[in-house]
């Protein structure tokens, strides 16, 4: 019987723990909810209306807390040059409260800040009498040092000129500035899309601004005022943390010369866009990079450079927020077009590569194939009949381009493809790149591998071609493209060093020395001839493609209007700079690609001796003497004494 008892109160006991634990978890997930839900409105408060309520409460506190802001930090350029830099403002406040808390405030305060500010004095007494129980109004924002100067030293007694004036100075209360950064660009335009523009809170969306705005920014500090037992204001200050310098590659003079073509350019031929890049092909660094919608970094919300005034009032919020877009994007980047002829080297690099062609593989050209279905025209409908490798590149002909596309299959194309960085963005240290358009290998058909191998139904960014261009002639290393060299303390102390990033190998030396070989040929003979340069040794291969409708109206080939380009390199037997242009449609003669290669040209001329490249032509006729001796000797014949030719044999 006392078992039967036992066990019953064992199971109530039982039941009742298990009640309790179900209660207590119950209440505890309550309280996690309710804490969360407090957090959230918590936050969401402090967001939206922090300042708001930040105001209130200073107004009913016996402390004062000031934030004090920090420096962002500055972007120069490769050699030190301030490309953007934070200067300090400071914004008038006026303390209402305080001003009508004595009936002996008001006009002297008044008086001052009309005296010194040009303000309306009346105005000023009707607006702080509305504002009585105020403690913070912004009265003038963004003033100058100097323009408070004066009214800073008016506060000073030392130089007040009589006991009236005193009196007049001890009674102006209620008036203090607050101090903040106003980012500057002391070149307005030069570099715009690369550096990109920060807003007044430090955020930024736009180049270097953005992509490295973890560096810039810094911590704001804080300045903490409260009155101790005895009545006297006490403060405590905690130091901001200014930003970081941010060293670019750019060089400011490169930029310079760039920009000032762009504009000549523009206005000479009337192209629909020109953009350019001038890198180091041995490094990855961007020395220049640009286009022809600029802006200023100083007021980059403004669209009057564009659009009359009453344009500007018609558009909608929405319609000046695309064209503003569509300014700020960084052509070269985030634009993405068929290459043309400039992808031809590519072509030719992965078939040498592979042993596909040498450089005594001659073809046919009779103007055109007909391939799946398709007749593919070269640009020479006559044809260029038999040709070789390196004739093929100089004279941009399609039709050996076809044939080695052949002899390499879509799945060998597409991995070379894929190799040179087609399709995949580079990781340039900007926002916002473009991948392009390419086919798989599996998805490529034979009409498709033949207008690929020349450089069409395929898309590219100018930052992809130069890249890749780079490792076909330095020797086929493919580096990093990148936009920033350094970060640095505000005390210039090194914090990180972004050197060349190798990513891979694209070509063995033997194909990068063949490939500069050919692209030194198109310069001499071929069609970049109007890329020459007296003194200089340039390489390089033009393009033009006819522009494809990306508008998804299905209009396919747009009528007369193409993409003409020079992608070139100096000096061609050991290339210190790549330089990429861009021309689309001219305006009296779409297919001029003589006038980008003018236009590249023009800039090159200006830079080459800027960068100090010494003259190599002496060096070349040098090393075309030497060649001529080998094959001398080779032939039984050498250099005498006296300097003439003879017979080993024979000493006659």
């Amino acid at each position: 019987m006392r078992r039967v008892r036992n066990e019953k109160k064992r199971k109530m006991k039982l039941k009742f723990n298990r009640q309790m634990y179900t209660k207590l978890a119950i209440v505890f997930w309550i309280i996690v909810l309710a804490l969360f839900a407090l957090c959230a409105r918590i936050t969401y408060l402090n967001v939206k209306k922090g300042d708001e309520y930040s105001i209130q409460v200073l107004e009913q506190q016996s402390f004062t807390s000031r934030t004090i802001p920090y420096k962002r930090g500055d972007i120069k350029d490769r050699n030190g040059n301030v490309l953007a830099t934070s200067v300090m403002v400071y914004d008038l406040i006026v303390d209402s409260k305080v001003i009508m808390s004595d009936k002996d405030y008001l006009e002297p305060t008044v008086n001052a800040l009309s005296r010194y500010f040009h303000l309306n004095r009346e105005d000023m007494i009707t607006a702080i009498r509305e504002r009585k129980n105020n403690s913070y109004w912004v009265v003038l924002k963004e003033l100058e040092y100097k323009e408070i100067q004066e009214f800073e030293k008016y506060l000073d007694y030392e130089y007040a000129d009589s006991a009236d004036e005193k009196k007049a100075v001890r009674n102006t209360k209620g008036v203090w500035f607050e101090k903040k950064y106003k980012r500057m660009y002391p070149y307005n335009t030069l570099a715009c899309s690369v550096l990109g523009f920060a807003n007044k809170d430090n955020s930024a969306t736009v180049g270097i601004e953005s992509s490295y705005g973890q560096f810039l920014r810094g911590v704001s500090g804080r300045e903490y005022g409260y009155m101790d037992a005895e009545n006297n204001m006490e403060t405590v200050i905690k130091d901001a943390q200014n930003g970081q310098t941010v060293i670019s590659s750019i060089d400011m003079n490169i930029q310079r010369i760039v920009q000032k073509s762009i504009k000549k350019y523009m206005k000479k031929y009337k192209p629909a866009r020109i953009a350019v890049v001038i890198s180091d092909p041995n490094t990855g660094e961007i020395l220049a990079m640009g286009d022809d919608l600029t802006f200023n970094l100083n007021e980059p919300y403004s669209l009057k450079d564009y659009y009359s005034e009453s344009e500007i009032e018609k558009m909608s919020q929405k319609k000046q927020s695309e064209k503003l877009n569509s300014i700020w994007n960084n052509f070269c980047i985030t634009d993405s077009y068929e290459p043309g002829s400039t992808a031809k080297p590519f072509t030719v690099a992965g078939a040498y590569e592979e042993g596909k062609v040498n450089k005594k593989t001659t073809f046919v050209c009779d103007g055109f194939e007909n391939v799946g279905g398709f007749h593919i025209r070269c640009h020479d409908v006559d044809g260029h009949g038999t040709l070789n490798v390196e004739q093929a590149v100089a004279y941009s002909c399609n039709d050996y381009m076809m044939y080695i596309g052949k002899l390499m299959g879509a799945k060998l194309f597409s991995q070379y493809q894929a190799r040179f960085g087609f399709g995949t963005k580079t990781g340039i240290d900007l926002p916002n790149e473009t991948r392009g358009l390419v086919y798989e290998g599996d998805e490529m058909g034979s009409s498709t591998l033949a207008t690929n191998s020349f450089g069409q139904n395929f898309t590219v960014n100018m930052i992809q071609m130069t890249s890749a261009f780079s490792s076909l002639i330095n020797g086929g290393y493919y580096y990093e493209p990148h936009v920033v060299k350094q970060i640095v303390t505000e005390n210039g102390d090194l914090v990180k060093n972004y050197s060349k990033t190798l990513v891979k190998e694209t070509v063995t030396k033997e194909t990068s020395d063949f490939i500069k070989q050919c692209l030194r040929e198109t310069v001499l003979s071929g069609t970049g001839t109007t890329a020459a340069i007296e003194g200089y040794t340039i390489g390089g291969k033009t393009g033009t493609a006819e522009k494809v409708d990306t508008s998804g109206k299905g209009k396919g080939r747009l009528n007369n209007q193409y993409i003409l380009s020079f992608l070139g390199c100096v000096p061609c037997e050991n290339p210190q700079l790549v330089c990429y242009t861009l021309m689309d449609t001219p305006k009296d003669n779409p297919q001029a690609t003589a006038y980008n290669t003018e236009l590249w040209t023009d800039i090159m001329k200006q830079v080459i001796p800027y960068m100090g490249i010494q003259k190599t032509e002496k060096i070349e006729k040098k090393a075309k003497n030497q060649s001529m001796k080998e094959e001398f000797y080779e032939n039984g014949i050498i250099e005498g004494d006296d300097g003439s030719l003879v017979l080993k044999d024979k000493t006659e």
